[in-house]
Protein backbone atom coordinates (compact mmCIF):
# COMPACT_ATOMS: atom_id res chain seq x y z
CA UNK A 1 0.00 0.00 0.00
CA UNK A 2 1.45 3.21 -1.39
CA UNK A 3 0.35 6.56 -0.53
CA UNK A 4 0.40 9.40 -3.21
CA UNK A 5 -0.10 13.52 -2.61
CA UNK A 6 -1.10 15.31 -5.28
CA UNK A 7 -1.28 19.16 -6.03
CA UNK A 8 -4.27 20.07 -8.29
CA UNK A 9 -6.09 23.43 -9.48
CA UNK A 10 -9.09 24.38 -9.25
CA UNK A 11 -10.25 27.83 -11.45
CA UNK A 12 -12.69 29.10 -14.15
CA UNK A 13 -16.80 27.63 -13.57
CA UNK A 14 -15.49 24.95 -11.34
CA UNK A 15 -14.80 27.45 -9.00
CA UNK A 16 -18.23 27.06 -7.82
CA UNK A 17 -18.66 23.58 -7.42
CA UNK A 18 -18.85 22.75 -3.65
CA UNK A 19 -15.63 20.57 -1.54
CA UNK A 20 -18.18 17.48 -1.35
CA UNK A 21 -18.96 17.95 -5.46
CA UNK A 22 -14.25 17.89 -5.83
CA UNK A 23 -13.96 15.00 -3.60
CA UNK A 24 -16.45 12.71 -5.87
CA UNK A 25 -15.08 14.73 -8.87
CA UNK A 26 -11.40 13.47 -8.45
CA UNK A 27 -12.84 10.01 -7.50
CA UNK A 28 -14.83 9.66 -10.57
CA UNK A 29 -11.61 10.72 -12.03
CA UNK A 30 -9.55 8.26 -10.49
CA UNK A 31 -11.56 5.60 -11.18
CA UNK A 32 -12.04 6.84 -15.11
CA UNK A 33 -7.68 6.71 -15.05
CA UNK A 34 -7.43 3.28 -14.19
CA UNK A 35 -5.32 4.22 -11.04
CA UNK A 36 -5.21 1.07 -8.65
CA UNK A 37 -6.98 3.03 -5.49
CA UNK A 38 -7.18 1.72 -2.12
CA UNK A 39 -10.74 1.08 -0.85
CA UNK A 40 -11.73 0.91 2.69
CA UNK A 41 -13.46 -2.76 3.55
CA UNK A 42 -16.83 -3.35 4.80
CA UNK A 43 -20.45 -3.61 3.91
CA UNK A 44 -20.12 0.06 1.67
CA UNK A 45 -16.16 0.59 0.65
CA UNK A 46 -14.96 3.72 -0.10
CA UNK A 47 -11.75 5.04 -1.62
CA UNK A 48 -9.14 5.75 0.52
CA UNK A 49 -8.49 9.65 -0.33
CA UNK A 50 -8.01 12.39 2.32
CA UNK A 51 -8.35 16.41 1.48
CA UNK A 52 -6.48 19.85 2.84
CA UNK A 53 -9.31 22.47 4.00
CA UNK A 54 -11.92 23.58 2.22
CA UNK A 55 -11.73 25.88 -0.50
CA UNK A 56 -14.10 28.55 -0.52
CA UNK A 57 -17.39 28.56 -3.18
CA UNK A 58 -16.39 31.30 -5.61
CA UNK A 59 -12.30 31.08 -4.59
CA UNK A 60 -10.04 30.06 -7.61
CA UNK A 61 -6.92 28.31 -6.54
CA UNK A 62 -3.55 26.71 -8.52
CA UNK A 63 -2.75 24.97 -4.59
CA UNK A 64 -5.20 22.35 -3.90
CA UNK A 65 -4.34 18.78 -2.44
CA UNK A 66 -4.98 15.39 -2.06
CA UNK A 67 -4.21 12.40 -0.76
CA UNK A 68 -4.70 8.86 -2.69
CA UNK A 69 -3.76 5.24 -1.14
CA UNK A 70 -2.91 2.91 -4.24
CA UNK A 71 -2.60 -0.66 -4.06
CA UNK A 72 0.79 -0.76 -5.79
CA UNK A 73 3.87 1.52 -6.78
CA UNK A 74 3.45 3.40 -10.24
CA UNK A 75 4.91 6.23 -11.99
CA UNK A 76 4.47 9.41 -11.05
CA UNK A 77 4.42 11.12 -14.33
CA UNK A 78 1.75 8.41 -15.99
CA UNK A 79 -0.55 9.19 -12.52
CA UNK A 80 -0.46 12.59 -13.21
CA UNK A 81 -1.12 12.48 -16.91
CA UNK A 82 -3.63 9.94 -16.94
CA UNK A 83 -5.91 11.96 -14.01
CA UNK A 84 -4.96 14.76 -16.47
CA UNK A 85 -6.54 13.60 -19.81
CA UNK A 86 -9.69 12.54 -17.72
CA UNK A 87 -10.22 16.17 -15.85
CA UNK A 88 -11.29 19.40 -17.40
CA UNK A 89 -8.60 21.72 -17.86
CA UNK A 90 -10.22 23.97 -14.93
CA UNK A 91 -8.64 21.17 -12.80
CA UNK A 92 -5.77 19.80 -13.18
CA UNK A 93 -2.89 17.75 -11.39
CA UNK A 94 0.25 20.13 -10.82
CA UNK A 95 1.97 17.37 -8.80
CA UNK A 96 2.43 14.56 -7.40
CA UNK A 97 4.87 12.55 -4.75
CA UNK A 98 5.30 9.69 -2.82
CA UNK A 99 4.57 10.18 0.85
CA UNK A 100 7.18 9.93 3.06
CA UNK A 101 4.91 10.62 6.58
CA UNK A 102 1.25 8.97 7.32
CA UNK A 103 0.80 13.25 8.93
CA UNK A 104 -2.51 14.55 7.20
CA UNK A 105 -2.96 17.62 5.03
CA UNK A 106 -4.46 19.34 7.33
CA UNK A 107 -2.40 18.32 9.86
CA UNK A 108 0.48 19.93 7.95
CA UNK A 109 -0.76 22.67 6.77
CA UNK A 110 -0.71 25.86 9.03
CA UNK A 111 -0.30 29.12 6.71
CA UNK A 112 -2.52 29.60 2.81
CA UNK A 113 -1.32 32.22 1.19
CA UNK A 114 -3.89 34.18 -1.56
CA UNK A 115 -4.12 36.77 -4.33
CA UNK A 116 -6.53 39.31 -3.88
CA UNK A 117 -7.30 41.41 -7.00
CA UNK A 118 -9.39 44.07 -6.15
CA UNK A 119 -11.08 47.34 -8.83
CA UNK A 120 -12.24 50.39 -7.50
CA UNK A 121 -13.94 53.76 -8.03
CA UNK A 122 -12.55 55.60 -5.56
CA UNK A 123 -10.58 54.18 -3.19
CA UNK A 124 -7.42 55.92 -0.96
CA UNK A 125 -4.83 53.17 -0.96
CA UNK A 126 -2.52 54.59 1.27
CA UNK A 127 -5.64 54.66 3.53
CA UNK A 128 -6.63 50.99 2.99
CA UNK A 129 -2.66 49.95 3.41
CA UNK A 130 -3.10 51.69 7.12
CA UNK A 131 -5.97 49.51 7.34
CA UNK A 132 -4.22 46.72 6.43
CA UNK A 133 -1.31 47.38 8.50
CA UNK A 134 -3.96 47.73 11.46
CA UNK A 135 -5.57 44.37 11.12
CA UNK A 136 -1.82 42.29 10.97
CA UNK A 137 -0.66 44.15 14.15
CA UNK A 138 -3.05 45.90 16.26
CA UNK A 139 -6.01 43.82 14.87
CA UNK A 140 -9.94 44.94 13.67
CA UNK A 141 -12.54 42.63 15.74
CA UNK A 142 -15.46 40.69 14.35
CA UNK A 143 -18.24 38.52 15.29
CA UNK A 144 -18.11 35.02 13.58
CA UNK A 145 -21.31 32.90 14.07
CA UNK A 146 -21.38 29.23 13.96
CA UNK A 147 -23.55 26.11 14.84
CA UNK A 148 -22.55 24.37 17.48
CA UNK A 149 -23.21 20.67 17.85
CA UNK A 150 -26.23 20.71 19.26
CA UNK A 151 -27.12 22.90 16.43
CA UNK A 152 -27.68 25.80 18.18
CA UNK A 153 -26.21 29.27 16.69
CA UNK A 154 -23.04 30.61 19.04
CA UNK A 155 -21.42 34.09 18.43
CA UNK A 156 -17.28 34.15 18.69
CA UNK A 157 -15.23 37.12 18.89
CA UNK A 158 -12.14 36.92 16.29
CA UNK A 159 -9.19 39.49 16.53
CA UNK A 160 -7.47 39.60 12.80
CA UNK A 161 -4.26 39.21 14.50
CA UNK A 162 -4.75 35.68 15.14
CA UNK A 163 -5.05 34.87 11.72
CA UNK A 164 -3.39 37.20 9.41
CA UNK A 165 0.57 36.68 9.12
CA UNK A 166 1.23 38.61 6.03
CA UNK A 167 -0.46 41.64 4.23
CA UNK A 168 0.79 43.37 1.16
CA UNK A 169 -0.70 45.96 -1.31
CA UNK A 170 0.33 46.92 -5.04
CA UNK A 171 -1.41 49.20 -6.96
CA UNK A 172 -1.52 48.32 -10.40
CA UNK A 173 -3.35 50.93 -12.37
CA UNK A 174 -5.41 53.66 -11.42
CA UNK A 175 -8.28 51.62 -10.66
CA UNK A 176 -6.63 48.28 -9.80
CA UNK A 177 -4.43 46.80 -6.75
CA UNK A 178 -3.97 43.70 -5.61
CA UNK A 179 -3.59 42.50 -2.08
CA UNK A 180 -1.07 39.38 -1.56
CA UNK A 181 -2.10 37.71 1.72
CA UNK A 182 -1.01 35.08 4.24
CA UNK A 183 -3.55 33.76 6.34
CA UNK A 184 -2.79 31.69 10.08
CA UNK A 185 -4.77 28.18 9.00
CA UNK A 186 -5.34 25.71 12.29
CA UNK A 187 -7.58 22.61 12.84
CA UNK A 188 -9.88 25.29 14.76
CA UNK A 189 -9.83 28.36 13.11
CA UNK A 190 -8.64 30.51 10.50
CA UNK A 191 -9.12 33.91 8.18
CA UNK A 192 -11.84 33.38 5.75
CA UNK A 193 -11.59 35.47 2.32
CA UNK A 194 -14.78 36.37 2.35
CA UNK A 195 -14.61 37.90 6.30
CA UNK A 196 -11.44 39.54 4.80
CA UNK A 197 -12.96 41.38 2.12
CA UNK A 198 -16.26 42.13 4.37
CA UNK A 199 -13.98 43.97 6.81
CA UNK A 200 -12.96 45.85 3.62
CA UNK A 201 -15.73 46.76 2.79
CA UNK A 202 -17.24 47.53 6.01
CA UNK A 203 -14.40 50.09 6.85
CA UNK A 204 -15.96 52.02 4.16
CA UNK A 205 -13.54 51.30 1.51
CA UNK A 206 -16.15 50.27 -1.45
CA UNK A 207 -14.96 47.73 -4.11
CA UNK A 208 -16.67 47.07 -7.67
CA UNK A 209 -15.18 44.14 -8.02
CA UNK A 210 -12.55 41.70 -6.50
CA UNK A 211 -11.41 38.31 -7.53
CA UNK A 212 -9.72 35.87 -5.35
CA UNK A 213 -6.56 32.90 -5.98
CA UNK A 214 -5.37 30.84 -3.50
CA UNK A 215 -1.82 30.32 -4.27
CA UNK A 216 -0.64 27.67 -1.76
CA UNK A 217 -0.66 25.85 1.13
CA UNK A 218 2.71 25.98 3.74
CA UNK A 219 3.71 23.96 6.69
CA UNK A 220 4.89 25.74 10.08
CA UNK A 221 8.33 26.07 8.38
CA UNK A 222 6.69 28.05 5.26
CA UNK A 223 7.05 25.79 3.15
CA UNK A 224 4.90 24.32 0.29
CA UNK A 225 3.11 21.32 1.19
CA UNK A 226 4.14 19.69 -2.04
Amino acid sequence: MFKIISKYSKTGNLKYISHLDVLRFIQRAVKRANIPACYSEGFNPHMKTSFGFPLSLGNESIGEYFDLETKEKIDLNDFVENLNKVMPKEMQILKAAYKEDDESIMAKCAFVSYLINIEFENINLDELNNYLEEMRETGAIFNREKKNKKNKMVIKEINTKDYINYLKLNKTNENKATIEAVFVTTQTGSMKTDEFIKLIERKGFELSYYSIMKVDSFDKNMKPIL
